[in-house]
């Protein structure tokens, strides 16, 4: 064959390959198996195509984005992270599986399978889920089931009706334990992890909240080294004032250990206030946290 034949042959099919191989977005082609950087809060007041802009801009990979954003339509989501170079980490699911209301525990069943297409759709990861927030509201009827037997039975009830979904689209739905002060219900990851076991899909796991896991867990990497290998997830601030990252300073670094002996590549992501301005706070926060990865 001609060399220039065929020169020209293989760059023919080189282009088709390329051409013919669907587009991965900018940040998720960055991705080769390590932890990614991510941002819930703090952000300023403006569109969630600035927000991301501004991620970007700071160097982290990725935006959590809250309820405030999720009744948009998709399409407008999906035009406010295009171009941007970031993705989205995560979105936030129907709060309500612990409803006592019959009716609007189906409800958030069904918008939670929403979520889930929703999150694909967004190439988002995973879908968080706080079981319940506040007092408990359930009856109780012991000694035949005390009040947090009726929740832990009919949340594992949910998490299986929703395990064909989160499979379905390929997410993750998390579960993630909250500090007394928000919730009575689920407070300690080995809670977490216990339901998890019960509900018995490979598509869920547990958001490890280092705010939450600071006020409730005595001994967080050994918590980690128990219950890390459900981490799907984390996010990030210090102390009970819940700054970002860095501000006291939190060492994360013996907790992160626990977590990398998991082969934990997940999202690192930052849901903090911040002591002086967003903007520096996180460009502080990031350069904290990448270090505090590579040291532990």
């Amino acid at each position: 064959m001609n060399p220039i034949d065929d020169l020209s042959r293989r760059t023919l099919l080189t282009g088709f390959a390329a051409f013919a191989m669907p587009a991965m977005p900018a940040a998720a082609a960055s991705h080769s198996g390590g932890v990614r950087f991510g941002v819930r809060t703090p952000l300023p007041k403006t569109g969630l195509h600035e927000r991301a802009l501004l991620v970007k801009d700071l160097g982290y990979d990725g935006i959590e984005l809250g309820p405030e954003w999720l009744d948009q339509p998709l399409d407008t989501l999906r035009e406010a992270i295009r171009g941007t170079g970031v993705v989205v980490s995560a979105i936030v699911g129907s709060l309500q599986l612990l409803n006592p209301d019959p009716k609007l525990r189906s409800q958030a069943i069904e918008l939670d399978r929403s979520r889930l297409r929703m999150a694909k759709d967004l190439g988002a990861d995973c879908v968080i889920e706080v079981p319940v927030f506040g007092a408990n509201r359930f009856t109780d009827i012991s000694p035949v089931m005390s009040q947090r037997e009726v929740e832990d039975q009919l949340l594992v009830a949910g998490l299986k009706q929703l395990a064909a979904s989160a499979a379905e689209n390929e997410v993750t739905l998390l579960l993630e334990p909250l500090t007394r002060k928000e919730t009575h219900y689920m407070n300690l990851q080995e809670h977490g992890a216990d339901i998890l076991e019960r509900a018995g899909s490979p598509r869920m796991g547990l958001l490890s909240d280092f705010y939450h896991m600071q006020m409730e867990e005595k001994d967080i990497p050994a918590t980690l080294a128990r219950y890390g290998k459900y981490t799907r997830y984390v996010h990030l601030a210090d102390g009970a004032k819940r700054t970002e990252p860095g501000s006291l300073p939190f060492d994360y670094r013996p907790s992160f250990h626990e977590l990398k002996k998991w082969n934990y590549s997940g999202w690192l992501t930052v849901e903090s206030g911040a002591t002086d301005e967003a903007e520096s706070a996180l460009q502080r926060a990031l350069r904290y946290l990448k270090q505090q990865w590579a040291e532990a």
